[in-house]
Parts: structure tokens; C-alpha cells; sequence
């Protein structure tokens, strides 16, 4: 019967560990997933991942991995989670680690934004594209494998170095160190003190000395100032005394004007005389040319003459003269002949003839090539002079012109100050760009007839250079590139009014004749 007792005993604890072990399990919730959402993604790197490792949101267990297979040279893991997992179309997936050494789980990381209702979702069957590759404990260990060389590498150059620094302090450093010991213990640092030391002595001794001076020099001062007080005052007293002359010296004129007011009493009635027709003068010739009326009408008649002739003079005021510039960049002159001529006070006529660097007006050819795609532009400058012919009309101080300016339309102002001894133009006209070439210039008088002038000419083109093919002849250097754009230029001009050429013409046409004779 003790056997019987054995076996109902096993019996009761295997029925009591069996209904344990039933509730355990029945407590556990269940790793494998049926049925749900299948979804999966491909991995540079695989690796610790296993067929039925977890799959978490947040943390959460939410499936397993389904399947793992090689696809080209990525790793396709495929993943079933629960049917009530809903996940954005842009969700990222990436494997994590439990451990170091342990297998990984893959993490899925929900896309979109937050509280977003409108959010395309990810449908069962298609991929997750979005992948972060997680860092692996081989492929970390395999870095820092790689890594040491390159570290031992630097430790090792770090010792050299070190000990490079070593030797360098204990040898070459430790010899200057000692040199400089050795220079200051043989006075050469003592001597300069010592002198610096005896230059603050004599300093001190000379602002001692100074000082000494100002004190002593007090009597020296006051003595001066009395001086230059006593030559003040008769200086005064020169005043005074000149003022009195003065007076005197006013006095005597009076009385000698005084002296002159009876002869010219006198002439007064001779001259009323010889107007009323009184005594005898009146019929000499200066009583008739005084008293005759048709003499008078005659000498009337020649003054509105003369008048009308010297009027017709001012109205042809006119002027030739000579210009030269040089620009300040190039160094090459010009020359210029100008005429000004007036018809009448408000209107004149500008003629100048100019030679320069820049010859005459360019002239432009397209050409055709055989064998060329484009066409060749050919422009060529000749060593002509240029001219200006402009008609001008003035406004008190204001002057406009308009005309030919240096062989090309062109319109110019000019301003007249301090009576003309200033003035300052402007001129607007053809330049070598397309962007019209404008001149500014100022001149002063700094004579009756000479002025001296600068200014800016083509100011609003840059400075450019053109180099000019020579051909098979020598040209000058100044030649062989034409510098075109802004520049800066000086220069003098002189003027021949009409009366500086009425008096060219009497003096060198007597001589012209006296030679002739």
C-alpha cells in the first residue's frame, strides 16, 4: 500500500506543477503573430537579426520578423506586425541592439507629422523605403581595428617628438641658456644700465640747471618788458606827432587850392564871354565854333557817325587763338586752332581744327571669310584732323552750342564767371564706344589773353586699350596701342581779340611794306 501512496503523491505534484505551468502561460502573451500587417525593407547589414526577431514601436512589441533574404548586394528582411498597426508611408525603420554581444531587434520610428489626420498611410505589402543602417558590434569592432594602426602610429610619432624636445632642451637649449648666463655674468648687461643710470644723472642735473636759470633770469625779463614799454610809448608819441603834420600838411593845400579858385574865376568869364557873344573873342574861331550852328550840326552829325561805327565794332567782337592739352594717362598732346565769331551780342560761330593721337573718325567694315563661321570687323583710323563747326546762342552767362564737334554731332555749354576771366564747358559728341563721349573742361585767365585749362575728357567710358596690327612697317611706340576712355588732361590756351589783330595787322603790315619798299 506504501507504493499506492507514492504514486497519488507524484500524481498531486505533477497535476499541481502542470496547473502552474498552465497559468504561466496562459499569463505570457504569445510571440508569434499569425495573422496582421506585413510590410519589409532592405539593409546594407543584416546582421543579428533572426527569423522571428521582435519588431518595436516606441519600445513596444508590436511583430516579428517573417522572413530574411539576399537580394543583389542588399539583405531584405520581412516583418509582420498586428492588424490594428497603422504607419505613415514616409516611417523609418533601423535595428538596434539589446546588448553588445547580443542579438539586435528592429525599431520602427512612425513618420509624418504629428496630429496629422490627412497623412498617407502605408498599405500590407509594400516596403518601408526609409532605412537607417544601425551600427553593428562587428562593424564597430572592425573600425576600431582599423583605427589602432593609425593611433599606434601617432603615439609613436608623439614619443619621437617628445623625445626630439627632450634632447633639444638638454642640448641645444641648455647651451643658449648658458651663453646667456656667461654674457650676463661678463658685464654686458651692466654697462648699458650703468650708462642709462648716468643719462638720468646728467638729465637731472640739466633740469636742475634750467631751473636755476628761470630764477635768475626774472630781473633779465622785467627789464626787457620796461624796455619794450618805452618803445611802445614813443612809438605813440610818432603817431601823434605825424597826425599833427598831417593836419598841418592839410591846411597848406587848402590855402593853395584857396589860390587857384581866382584863376579859374577868371577863365569861367572868359568862357561866358566868348558864349554870350561879348567883346571881341566871340568872333575869332573859337567863338565860332562855340556860337555857328551849322558847325555844331556838322560835329553832331560826325559823333552819331563814329558812334554807329564803334556800335557795328562791338557787334562783331570775334577771336582766333591757339589750344594745346596733354592727357595726364597717355602722355600724348593736342593741338587745337579755334576761331569764335559774333554777329551780334547773343549769337556766335565756334570753328576749331584738332590733331592728335586719336586721328580722324573711325571707319568700320564687316567682312566675310570663306571657311568662317562669323564675320570680321575691320576699323581703321587714319591721321586726319578733326573739325568742330557749332552755332551758339547766349544767355548772359550761359552759352549753348550746338554743331559738328570733332568731325560728329555735338552739343556744348559753357559758363562764364568772375567777368570771364572763368570759364567752364561741357561737350556731349560722338565717342569711339557707344556710350557719347563727354568733356569737361575748366580755364582761368592768368593774363590779358593766356589761360591755363584742365579737365576730364570721355568721362563716362572706362579706360579701355585697343592694339593696332602694324603690318609689315615700323610705327611709333605711342602707335602700336590706342588707349580710349576716361582721361585726365592740362593745358594752355591763347586768344587774339579784334584789337589784338588791328594792332598784328599795323605793326607787322608796316614792316611787311617797309620790306616790300
Amino acid at each position: 500500500m506504501r507504493w499506492i501512496s507514492r504514486v497519488v503523491t507524484v500524481t498531486i505534484v505533477l497535476a499541481v506543477i502542470g496547473g502552474g505551468a498552465a497559468l504561466i502561460y496562459s499569463r505570457v502573451p504569445s510571440s508569434h503573430i499569425a495573422k496582421g500587417f506585413e510590410t519589409y525593407a532592405f539593409f546594407r547589414d543584416a546582421s543579428r537579426i533572426a527569423i522571428g526577431s521582435p519588431v518595436r514601436i516606441a519600445g513596444v512589441r508590436v511583430g516579428e520578423v517573417t522572413r530574411l533574404a539576399v537580394r543583389g548586394e542588399l539583405a531584405r528582411v520581412d516583418v509582420r506586425l498586428e492588424g490594428s498597426v497603422k504607419l505613415p508611408i514616409d516611417s523609418w525603420i533601423t535595428k538596434r541592439a539589446e546588448s553588445a554581444f547580443g542579438d539586435n531587434y528592429v525599431e520602427i520610428i512612425p513618420g509624418g507629422d504629428e496630429g496629422a489626420a490627412t497623412a498617407q498611410m502605408l498599405e500590407s505589402g509594400q516596403p518601408l523605403t526609409h532605412v537607417i543602417e544601425g551600427t553593428s558590434t562587428d562593424a564597430l569592432l572592425r573600425g576600431i581595428a582599423r583605427a589602432m594602426p593609425q593611433v599606434d602610429l601617432t603615439l609613436e610619432q608623439v614619443h619621437d617628438g617628445l623625445a626630439s624636445g627632450r634632447a633639444w632642451v638638454g642640448g641645444v637649449f641648455g647651451e643658449r641658456i648658458a651663453d646667456i648666463a656667461r654674457w650676463v655674468d661678463e658685464d654686458h648687461l651692466d654697462r648699458p644700465m650703468q650708462a642709462a643710470d648716468r643719462a638720468m644723472v646728467r638729465l637731472e642735473d640739466g633740469t636742475t640747471r634750467a631751473a636755476d636759470r628761470f630764477a635768475t633770469a626774472e630781473p633779465d625779463l622785467i627789464a626787457a618788458l620796461d624796455r619794450y614799454d618805452r618803445r611802445i610809448t614813443s612809438a605813440r608819441e610818432s603817431i601823434a606827432d605825424f597826425k599833427s603834420g598831417l593836419g598841418s600838411a592839410m591846411a597848406n593845400a587848402r590855402e593853395g587850392m584857396d589860390r587857384v579858385d581866382r584863376p579859374i574865376d577868371d577863365f569861367s568869364a572868359i568862357m561866358h564871354a566868348i558864349e554870350q557873344g561879348h567883346g571881341d573873342d566871340w568872333k575869332g574861331t573859337l567863338g565860332r565854333l562855340v556860337n555857328d550852328p551849322a558847325l555844331a550840326d556838322q560835329l553832331d552829325d560826325l559823333a552819331q557817325s563814329g558812334a554807329d561805327a564803334a556800335h557795328g565794332l562791338v557787334r562783331l567782337h570775334s577771336f582766333i587763338g591757339l589750344r594745346a592739352e596733354y592727357d595726364v594717362f597717355t602722355g600724348n598732346p593736342r593741338a587745337y586752332a579755334i576761331a569764335e565769331i559774333r554777329a551780334r551780342n547773343d549769337k556766335y560761330y565756334l570753328v576749331e581744327f584738332e590733331t592728335g593721337p586719336l586721328g580722324g573718325v573711325p571707319a568700320d567694315q564687316l567682312s566675310d571669310y570663306a571657311g568662317t563661321a562669323g564675320q570680321t570687323r575691320t576699323t581703321t583710323i587714319k591721321e586726319d584732323p578733326r573739325y568742330t563747326f557749332e552755332f551758339g546762342k547766349q544767355f548772359g552767362r550761359l552759352g549753348l552750342r550746338a554743331g559738328i564737334k570733332e568731325s560728329t554731332f555735338g552739343l556744348g555749354v559753357d559758363m562764364l564767371f568772375l567777368d570771364a576771366r572763368l570759364r567752364m564747358s561741357a561737350d556731349l559728341f560722338g565717342a569711339f564706344d557707344r556710350t557719347p563721349r563727354l568733356k569737361v573742361a575748366g580755364a582761368v585767365q592768368v593774363f590779358r589773353d593766356v589761360y591755363i585749362l584742365a579737365g576730364v575728357d570721355d568721362a563716362l567710358n572706362s579706360p579701355k586699350y585697343l592694339s593696332i596690327t602694324s603690318g609689315n612697317t615700323e610705327v611709333p611706340q605711342r602707335f602700336q596701342t590706342l588707349r580710349y576712355g576716361r582721361d585726365y588732361f592740362l593745358g594752355a590756351s591763347i586768344h587774339f581779340d579784334d584789337e589784338d589783330l588791328g594792332v598784328l595787322l599795323r605793326v607787322y603790315g608796316a614792316m611787311l611794306l617797309g620790306l616790300l619798299h
